[in-house]
C-alpha cells in the first residue's frame, strides 16, 4: 500500500513538471475550495448576524427605516422565534431555509415523513446563502437600511433625478460649517495696518 502511494505521488510530481499550467490550475482550485470550506459560515453566525441587524434597526425610528430591510428582518425574527429556521452546510457554502413546523413539535404533520415537504421545494424556501464568511442575502437586504424609500416616492422628477453629494463633498461642507463658528483671529500685521489706516483717516 505504501509503495502504491509512493508511486502515485511520484507520478503526480512528474505530471506537474510536465504540465505546470495544468498543475497550477488544479492547486488553485484545491486552495480555493479549502478557503471556502474554512470560511464557510455556520448557523450560529447567521443567528448572530440576524440579532445584530435586528438591534441596528431597533435603534432607528420606524419613519426612517428601509421597508425592505425591516420587512426581511421581521420575517426572519418571526421564523426564528417559531423555531422554523433550518441550516444546511454544503461544505463550501451554507443554506438557510424555513420549514412549516418547529423541530420539537409533536404534531403528526411535523413527524410523518410521508407528508413532509419534498427537497424539490427547497429553492422556494431558501432564505439566505452563506459563502466566504458572509450571508449574502442578509447583507444585500441591509444595504441603505436607514433610508425609507417611501419618503421619496412623491418627489418631483427633477429631485428624483438629482444625485446625492459624494462623501467628500459632504465632509467638506461639514468642515466649513464648523469653521464658520470659530472666532476670528487677527494677526499682528493686520492689527498694525488697521491702526495706521485709522490714524490716516483721523483729521
Amino acid at each position: 500500500l505504501l509503495s502504491d502511494y509512493k508511486e502515485a505521488c511520484r507520478e503526480a510530481v512528474l505530471g506537474a513538471r510536465e504540465r505546470p499550467l495544468k498543475a497550477s490550475v488544479y492547486f488553485g482550485l484545491l486552495g480555493g475550495m479549502y478557503a471556502c470550506y474554512y470560511t464557510n459560515p455556520d448557523d450560529a453566525s447567521f443567528e448572530t448576524s440576524l440579532l445584530e441587524t435586528s438591534n441596528r434597526l431597533a435603534l432607528l425610528s420606524p419613519w426612517i427605516r428601509s421597508g425592505t430591510s425591516d420587512g426581511h428582518i421581521q420575517t426572519l425574527v418571526k421564523l426564528r422565534n417559531e423555531g422554523r429556521l433550518r441550516y444546511a452546510s454544503l461544505g463550501v457554502a451554507s443554506l438557510t431555509y424555513y420549514t412549516d413546523y418547529d423541530s420539537e413539535s409533536s404534531l403528526y404533520e411535523a413527524r410523518c415523513s410521508a407528508i413532509s415537504v419534498p427537497w424539490s421545494e427547497l429553492p422556494k424556501r431558501m432564505l439566505d446563502v452563506g459563502f466566504v464568511g458572509r450571508w449574502w442575502v442578509l447583507d444585500h437586504k441591509m444595504k441603505n437600511f436607514d433610508i425609507n424609500e417611501e419618503e421619496f416616492k412623491h418627489l418631483p422628477p427633477a429631485l428624483v433625478a438629482t444625485t446625492p453629494p459624494s462623501p467628500q463633498i459632504t465632509e467638506k461642507n461639514e468642515r466649513l460649517h464648523q469653521e464658520s463658528w470659530k472666532a476670528v483671529v487677527m494677526e499682528d500685521e493686520s492689527i498694525e495696518l488697521d491702526g495706521i489706516q485709522k490714524d490716516m483717516d483721523t483729521p
